[in-house]
């Protein structure tokens, strides 16, 4: 009964991973998307490829859900062409900013932004994700007041939060009423525009309004300790908070800086003309309204505001006049000029006293009093020239944003069509599997042979057979022939043609075992880790020579995957082609996965795959680890695969076999051989149990 329980349990687990993928995919845009629970880690958060979950959220699907459809967000919407690594640069350099502060603040602005495009287009997702964030709030207070988190206060406040839409007063960033009205019109800007450009603006109004709060020497005497954490805000703590995508930041810093040219978007272009254009102008909040869209200044009517009509009047008449700038302030010097005199002449005419007449003259015709009356009218000029470079460069940016905005608006048209925009990056040419035997390659053999390794291990390959021979498949043995049942079949043969064996019932049951070695060769295979493996081929032939069929595949390759068959199931294994064993002389790259797959097409339903290997996939025409893992979830969707990793390192065995693989070490030899061994003991008892 228990058994069923846990069966149906896993069934269930399942077809949520299931729902929660097709999520994923719907909202990302990537048809490879997959989500992978890890144990207790303090954060959600997504590298493009994978969504990374802990094992808490098994049981809360709704919460899941929120937490998919926030990451996968992430990707779909642009938070991955951002131009992280030059915006971050830029903030930095122009601000005075710690890089950490500056990376948080993007994740916060990203976060709210991702969240406002779900409340809108997902609104039950975003309602599951805002439920966690609202049982979690006493934590989360507990966080901004013992680490003075001004970011986390700023994200809840742009998410409407009851509790936090008044100015705050945490540690140092006592903001002023003209600062938080400010961020006000960063979050109506931000929540308006949803695109990853206005993102950009919205970092760089921030960084504007919070500069101050930092003082400039602190946080360059941290940066030249070395210092990550110079202010207490910028603690991260992501036990509180229930959406940080604490790596989120860091692999879309690390996607910025692998994109090829190629495969940058139009979101991917627009942010890094926006980044520049920024590089040596800081934004006020004021700017903010000069960025609006020209359109809103309409009336109701659809016609121009008054002081629009009498710009553009003037602008007209002008260009009649065809008259440059120059003529034009000259102009307007003599209209003020013959202004002046006619008032000058209107009090002189009504005025009956002499030093009235003297002031009067003094001041229409001394030369020195009219020169210091043009001076203002200079750096009027430049004010005025000033105030059109802004105009020029608030035009250019509002361009940028509109663009950013149609872009943003073409990628949702995308995702809501149920189309994919994210596809794995496709070759010169379809990569092919080169199937030989291993008499015809040429190799690099390890230089102990079959017979050596046997006489070395042979006290531990004895052990281990008296122990296989225990596990024999024991529903085998006939039970009927000794109480004399005959075999119904046996009159009938008996009266037909005489052909018959036995006259009694032998009840046998065909259950075999199959086994599927497949050893990694790549050249980084060479030396110890290559003799580990072949002494675990030997001692594993060995134990299970009388119990189970064993087919040894060594995989290669360049461009193309090369498998290299040692013995197949129903073959006798031959010493001398065994003892060739070791690296391949030409091909030296390992493509995993299209071997694996290949090889799995070649197997039968019971069939248990074993998976020696030492790294991650690599080869020619940029394969690489994300071209494996499609490949490899597709066969463990029908079989059973366990991967054993030689000094391996990194998550990528998670993403590539989930919780089916065991670490070895290469200082001993023996290691890879005894792991494997115990572990094909308990297979073995569970497959005849």
């Amino acid at each position: 009964m228990l058994t069923e329980l846990i069966d149906l349990f896993e069934r269930d687990f399942t077809s949520d991973v299931f729902a929660l993928t097709n999520i994923g995919k719907r909202i990302s845009g990537n048809k490879d998307i997959m989500i992978q629970y890890i144990g207790n880690i303090p954060a959600v958060y997504t590298d493009c490829k994978f969504i990374y979950l802990p094992d808490k959220f098994k049981e809360d699907i709704k919460a899941a859900q929120g937490l998919v459809a926030h990451e996968s967000g992430h990707i779909g919407y642009g938070s991955f062409e951002l131009g992280l690594i030059k915006l971050i640069d830029g903030l930095t350099k122009k601000y005075k900013l710690p890089p950490l502060f500056i990376k948080n603040l993007i994740n916060v602005v990203e976060d709210v932004r991702i969240n406002g495009i779900n409340d809108k287009k997902f609104p039950g997702f975003y309602r599951n994700l805002r439920e966690l964030t609202l049982k979690m709030l006493p934590q989360i207070k507990s966080s901004i007041k013992s680490n003075n988190d001004i970011l986390l206060y700023i994200n809840l406040y742009m998410e409407d939060f009851d509790e936090f839409q008044k100015k705050p007063s945490i540690g140092m960033f006592n903001l002023s009423e003209k600062d938080w009205k400010g961020v006000l019109k960063v979050k109506k800007f931000l929540l308006k525009s949803l695109s990853p450009s206005a993102s950009i603006i919205s970092c760089d109004v921030l960084c504007n309004i919070l500069k101050k709060y930092f003082p400039e020497e602190d946080s360059g005497s941290a940066q030249k300790k070395g210092n990550p954490n110079p202010n207490p805000n910028m603690k991260p703590n992501p036990k509180m908070n229930p959406h940080p995508q604490m790596k989120t930041i860091n692999h879309m810093e690390i996607n910025a800086r692998n994109k090829k040219k190629k495969e940058k978007t139009d979101l991917d272009k627009i942010s890094e003309k926006l980044i520049e254009k920024l590089k040596d102008t800081k934004l006020s909040p004021e700017d903010l309204d000069d960025l609006k869209d020209p359109a809103e200044n309409l009336n109701p009517k659809g016609n121009k505001s008054r002081k629009e009509k009498d710009r553009a009047q003037k602008r007209s008449k002008n260009k009649k006049n065809k008259k440059g700038d120059g003529e034009i302030d000259k102009e307007c010097d003599k209209n003020n000029q013959s202004k002046d005199a006619k008032e000058s002449d209107k009090k002189f005419k009504n005025s009956s006293q002499d030093d009235e007449l003297d002031d009067l003259i003094k001041k229409k015709f001394n030369l020195d009093d009219l020169k210091k009356d043009l001076k203002p009218r200079k750096e009027g000029h430049t004010s005025i020239n000033n105030e059109r470079k802004k105009d020029n460069f608030i035009t250019e940016i509002r361009k940028l944003v509109k663009n950013a905005d149609d872009a943003m608006k073409e990628r949702l048209l995308i995702l809501g069509g149920g189309k994919y925009f994210i596809s794995s990056s496709k070759c010169e040419r379809e990569r092919k599997v080169i199937n030989v035997k291993i008499e015809s390659q040429k190799m690099c053999p390890d230089t102990m042979t079959y017979v050596q390794i046997k006489a070395k291990y042979h006290g531990i390959i004895k052990k281990m057979k008296l122990i296989f021979a225990d596990l024999k498949n024991k529903a085998a043995v006939d039970t009927f022939q000794k109480k004399g049942r005959l075999n119904n079949k046996y009159i009938k043969a008996v009266t037909s043609d005489y052909q018959f064996k036995q006259c009694f019932t032998r009840k046998i049951i065909k259950k075999e075992l199959r086994l599927l070695l497949i050893v990694d060769i790549s050249g980084s295979m060479k030396g110890v880790k290559i003799r580990a493996a072949k002494i675990a081929m030997v001692m594993l032939y060995e134990a299970l020579e009388d119990l189970a069929k064993i087919r040894i595949v060594l995989f290669t390759g360049r461009y193309d995957a090369l498998n290299i068959l040692v013995k197949d199931f129903n073959e006798p294994l031959k010493l001398n082609y065994f003892d060739k064993f070791g690296c391949h002389q030409t091909s030296r790259q390992n493509l995993d996965g299209i071997s694996i797959k290949h090889e799995s097409e070649r197997l039968e339903k019971n069939d248990l795959i074993i998976v020696v290997s030492d790294g991650q996939p690599s080869a020619d025409g940029g394969y690489s680890l994300f071209d494996a893992i499609p490949d490899i979830h597709d066969v463990r969707k029908r079989f059973k695969i366990f991967a054993f990793s030689i000094d391996s390192q990194g998550d990528y065995l998670n993403k590539m076999y989930g919780k089916d693989w065991i670490l070895t070490s290469s200082r001993k030899e023996l290691e890879l051989g005894n792991k494997m061994l115990k572990f094909c003991q308990i297979i073995v008892k569970e497959f005849y149990r």
